[in-house]
């Protein structure tokens, strides 16, 4: 098996708080299908004009529990960079989801819940729907509240 793969598959397997879509890496690792960690390992989703996008699964090229952690990581970096601390504790950010789940257990929900941690951990605060919303709720209600994002 090709070592970057087999390096970032095993990455995946130390950080991926999801049992579902960690059993499924390791069923790859351990059946060698190495086309298959590929194309879960072998890119990133690229965050656009529409935010991040992809489909839900294991693997650094999908929509799950890691990539938004990651992306949120970066996202809460970038608002620290471009407003003052006290600015960002004060205003906030706001987190929405849908009604997306697939079956290898990764669901809107469970990702808005670690992109709330994640910034909680940072100190900010977190404007987090209690239900499923529609989207435009969201950007309606950082303008609304006046948050940072």
């Amino acid at each position: 098996m090709d070592s970057k793969i087999a390096e970032l598959a095993q990455g995946w397997l130390k950080i991926d708080p999801n049992p579902r879509t960690r059993a499924k890496v390791q069923s790859l690792v351990d059946a060698g299908d190495e086309a298959a960690l590929g194309k879960a390992m072998g890119s990133r989703l690229a965050f656009g004009t529409a935010g991040l996008r992809g489909p839900m699964g294991a693997g650094y090229s999908c929509m799950n529990e890691v990539t938004v952690l990651q992306c949120t990581q970066g996202i809460v970096a970038y608002l620290q960079k471009t407003n003052s601390a006290d600015d960002l504790k004060a205003k906030g950010v706001v987190i929405g989801y849908d009604h997306r789940r697939n079956d290898t257990g990764v669901n809107s929900e469970a990702m808005a819940l670690v992109a709330a941690a994640v910034c909680i951990h940072k100190g900010i605060k977190v404007y987090l729907y209690g239900k499923m919303v529609a989207t435009p709720l969201v950007p309606f209600c950082v303008q609304h509240k006046g948050c940072a994002a």
